[in-house]
């Protein structure tokens, strides 16, 4: 019966070590786990917020777009506007009654002297021109108005109506555009 003691002493040891060596392993397996869970929070924690980010950085970027995209169209809009407006002003300039487009045109060139100068218009306006400057020069291609050249023609004054009402637009872009879009 001795051997059977050893036996089961031997048995003994053994199943405590391999009990021990279990709880050990077991101990270990759960350290490994737990810190394997807390490494995956940290990256999912992590994630999520570089992926927060990156929405938010997107979403910025989105409503900057449709913002610029929105300014745009506006001043398309506002180009187009100012643009019919111009060509309202000058559709109205070439439908001035002929008595106020003769006493514009007079008001036109009365600082000049027309003696030593010579006046071109268009075709409407030559014959009405031609009574106030005794040197006509030649008709042009304008709406109204007139252009007015020295005789040695080195000195030239364009008071056609294009010319004037755009230098007129230009200088009051800011006004005209305060009062269109407020």
């Amino acid at each position: 019966m001795a051997l059977d003691t050893v036996v089961k002493d031997v048995l003994a040891t053994s199943t405590s070590q391999v009990s021990e060596f279990n709880a050990e392993t077991e101990t270990e397996v759960a350290k490994i786990l737990s810190e394997a869970r807390d490494r995956a929070a940290e990256i999912k924690s992590r994630k999520e917020a570089e992926a927060e980010n990156a929405v938010e950085a997107l979403e910025r970027r989105e409503i900057s777009s449709a913002h610029l995209e929105l300014k745009r169209a506006e001043l398309n809009l506002r180009k187009d506007l100012l643009e019919q407006t111009n060509i309202k002003l000058f559709e109205a300039l070439s439908k001035l009654p002929k008595k106020k487009n003769e006493a514009l045109l007079k008001k036109l060139v009365e600082p000049y002297d027309l003696k030593e100068r010579c006046v071109s218009s268009n075709e409407k306006d030559k014959a009405f021109i031609s009574s106030l400057a005794p040197n006509y020069g030649s008709e042009i291609n304008t709406i109204g108005g007139v252009v007015i050249e020295s005789m040695d023609g080195l000195m030239s004054y364009d008071l056609t109506y294009e010319t004037m009402a755009r230098e007129v637009f230009e200088r009051s872009m800011k006004d005209v555009s305060k009062i269109l879009f407020g």
